[in-house]
């Protein structure tokens, strides 16, 4: 849905969902990259820690690149 709704405006997005997939928030600390939630909620719940944000900057300057390089 999110890809297609960029594709439509004339953007394209980039998937970081993928890897990050096997470090879900089922995972024990250390493994995993996204935060679980907990009751009462935090002021993120469910959102990357360190390691999943600088995973996902990754992946988007990869795509960045990749995109500039195809120019």
């Amino acid at each position: 849905m999110i890809a297609d709704q960029a594709a439509a405006d004339g953007a394209r997005s980039v998937d970081t969902y993928t890897p990050t997939a096997a470090h879900d928030m089922c995972k024990p600390t250390g493994e995993r990259w996204i935060e679980p939630l907990i009751a009462p909620a935090p002021a993120a719940p469910a959102h990357p820690n360190a390691q999943g944000q600088q995973t996902m900057a990754a992946t988007v300057e990869h795509a960045v690149r990749c995109a500039a390089h195809r120019r």
